[in-house]
């Protein structure tokens, strides 16, 4: 088993889990508020305030799973998504070239056209998303971020005692997410996901990535006038689109984290958009164990990020 954690705005999200190439099986969940001060817009604020935050967690979590001799939030290898608008992200066409050169090759198109002193020290990293041709290079995900951002996270749960193994990113979580759904596989469509106070769009054109948006909810959450925004922000994706791509038409848009009287709302209301708008189904590939009962049920898109982050290419 593994943990993977998220940060949303309002709180921590937990999982702990395995996935195959088919599956994704839930062992445990958590969905905690995040205290005040810790965290702004997905970056930490406050190291310490994070550091007895999570070693509260734990000592919870042992308490509420009966004392087990291990505690598995702290002996499993754990995941950490990072979501923050200061991640910066790009598509390339990378040539046939070893690990290092791929991360030297990325280096250079964040940094070729800024001063030294605007990019103090940027961490850089890909995900695959394409082979270009047989003897081609291989078409990248590429991503940024400010070394203080990932060290912050990396020292509260290491202080904490929690065995980090990796740091990743929300979009990246997403395509590892989507690749487990056969039904996608080769289909045009948008991801849309919402929180209370947040909705990304991630677009994929013919299964491969192509665009990711994120965008601030001022609404309170769930009323008429949230709603009106999270179909607003869609209309205004779908018109990018159309101003950019022209002949690329979508007609699909998956959605989680909205109530069904909110997504039949949001149906009704922006019909007009001539998009097929529905719910994000991953009943599929989604199993639970038997910790996870009735009264505690598992919504997986409150926990996205969470369970891509299982996911292993």
């Amino acid at each position: 088993m593994e943990n993977t954690f998220y940060c949303s705005p309002d709180n921590l999200c937990l999982v702990i889990g395995s996935a195959t190439k088919d599956n994704i099986h839930v062992d445990d969940f958590r969905q905690i508020p995040l205290p005040e001060g810790a965290m702004i817009n997905g970056i930490v604020t406050d190291v310490d305030l994070m550091t007895d935050f999570l070693d509260t967690i734990a000592k919870e979590f042992a308490l509420q799973t009966e004392g087990t001799s291990v505690n598995p939030l702290l002996a499993n290898r754990s995941t950490i998504v990072v979501q923050a608008s200061n991640i910066l992200t790009k598509i390339l066409e990378v040539p046939p070239v070893d690990e290092v050169q791929v991360r030297e090759f990325i280096k250079r198109e964040f940094t070729q056209y800024a001063d030294e002193a605007d990019t103090p020290d940027e961490l850089f990293d890909y995900t695959i998303l394409n082979q270009i041709g047989p003897g081609g290079g291989v078409e990248v995900l590429a991503a940024s971020a400010g070394r203080e951002l990932i060290d912050d996270y990396n020292r509260a749960f290491s202080q904490a005692t929690y065995n980090v193994e990796q740091i990743g990113i929300g979009v990246e979580s997403l395509i590892k997410l989507v690749s487990l759904l056969p039904d996608l596989l080769g289909k045009t469509y948008l991801l849309v996901n919402t929180e209370a106070s947040r909705q990304t769009i991630a677009m994929f054109l013919d299964g491969t990535f192509r665009l990711y948006n994120g965008y601030r909810l001022i609404s309170e959450a769930d009323s008429d006038a949230w709603v009106a925004e999270v179909g607003q922000n869609l209309a205004s994706m779908l018109q990018f689109n159309r101003a950019q791509r022209g002949q690329t038409e979508l007609s699909q848009a998956f959605f989680s984290g909205l109530s069904p009287t909110n997504l039949e709302k949001l149906r009704t209301d922006f019909a007009y958009l001539d998009i097929q708008i529905e719910h994000f189904d991953l009943s599929s590939i989604i199993s639970v164990s038997n910790k996870i009962t009735p009264e505690r049920q598992f919504n997986p898109g409150a926990f996205l990020f969470n369970l891509g982050a299982l996911v292993r290419r």
